[in-house]
């Protein structure tokens, strides 16, 4: 099934069908989308893990939007269910679908607003947003025999070679009581194919695409009242960024600079198949030369560059932060740079005065500088 046929308005006096929020349909879908937590204890009585039905969501989800009802909760629920089954390519799809529910239903697509208050519809695209950092973390960024591993995972490593840098006595016991090790990670990331990295990458920035899309849709018609988006666009900017680096590391430069289908086509199919997917041309990456140091433009590059090295060579390392960190103050402007380390707005604005920087105002009806 495709994004026009989920998007075609229903026959009858509402293009949108009925609510059907109390109904069994809604109530399926509901049990299909519960699942327990492996991780909880269960104590004595040991039951049977429930686990969630992902692709009975999709279809059930589509059969409704296709035939009954317009509905914001099933789109949002059918985008959770594309991301834990098609990875990126299905998170792009369901905020696709998203955007085009808001874009061409949004007088009668449910659930309607209580006379001009659009709190449940906010809540709704809340929730999508508010729950897209935690599935995209959750989808697959290595494919190998040795693991199938998230960015979940890769934190979780991380923070347990810090946690044996600071107990080296105890380092033997961490690693022993570990899910997983930084060392299991690498394996099957070295592992993967360089092919599996260019298509994530791909993927993931039809999404950026998609979210942008819906970003659009969204503050064109509720304005500052919207949910935010910047945990989403950080999330996927971070994960692009670091299967970016794995596809360069593979040797799939050639992959992840060819283009393929437009933003638009690459979200359109909802199929069983995989999604067309989009790619775009990489970030010209820093080369660190050795020399004199002649423009800022070249300082920021090597910033960058040893930033890349040390993600690369030891992930662990604070020093990847830090040099990410200086690169971004170097494309600031003194007050915005003010701005980002001094938090309290009375200090900042004493510190403003006596340099003599401009307070940037900050009534939302105003833009500029006071």
């Amino acid at each position: 099934m495709n994004l026009n046929e989920l998007l075609a308005p229903l026959a009858g006096p509402s293009p949108c069908g009925e609510d059907m929020l109390f109904s069994e349909a809604f109530d399926r879908i509901a049990q299909m989308r519960r699942f327990d937590d492996p991780s909880l204890s269960q104590g004595e009585w040991q039951t049977e893990l429930k686990e969630a039905d992902w692709g009975g969501v999709v279809r059930e989800c589509a059969a409704l939007l296709s035939t009954q009802t317009k509905d914001l909760r099933l789109a949002v629920w059918m985008t959770e269910a594309l991301t834990l089954t098609r990875g990126f390519g299905g998170l792009a799809q369901g905020y696709a679908l998203t955007a085009g529910l808001v874009e061409g239903f949004w007088e009668t697509v449910h659930p309607l607003p209580d006379e001009d208050d659009q709190e449940q519809r906010i809540g709704v695209l809340g929730w999508l947003l508010g729950q897209s950092e935690r599935l995209i973390r959750q989808v697959p960024i290595t494919d190998s025999p040795r693991g199938r591993y998230n960015s979940l995972d890769l934190v979780s490593v991380q923070a347990l070679a810090q946690a044996m840098e600071r107990a080296p006595g105890e380092a033997e016991i961490l690693k022993a009581q570990a899910r997983l090790t930084q060392d299991d990670f690498e394996a099957a990331r070295r592992d993967t194919a360089g092919a599996f990295f260019a298509q994530a990458v791909a993927a993931a920035q039809s999404a950026g695409q998609a979210l942008a899309k819906l970003e659009t849709a969204i503050d064109a018609r509720l304005g500052m009242d919207g949910p935010s988006f910047s945990s989403a666009r950080e999330a996927l900017d971070g994960v692009i960024d670091q299967l970016g680096r794995y596809a360069r590391e593979a040797g799939v430069h050639a992959a992840v600079d060819g283009t393929g289908a437009a933003p638009e086509k690459a979200a359109a199919e909802l199929s069983e198949g995989a999604m067309p997917l989009e790619t775009h041309d990489p970030a010209p990456s820093a080369s660190l030369t050795v020399g004199t140091i002649r423009s800022r433009a070249q300082a920021i590059g090597q910033l960058k560059a040893v930033a890349e090295f040390f993600r690369r060579t030891e992930p662990h390392s604070p020093v990847a932060y830090l040099a990410d960190k200086a690169a971004r103050w170097g494309d600031m402007s003194l007050h915005e740079w003010l701005r980002t380390v001094v938090k309290d707005d009375g200090a900042l604005a004493h510190v403003e005065e006596l340099l003599g920087v401009p307070s940037k105002v900050v009534n939302a009806d105003e833009d500029g500088y006071r």
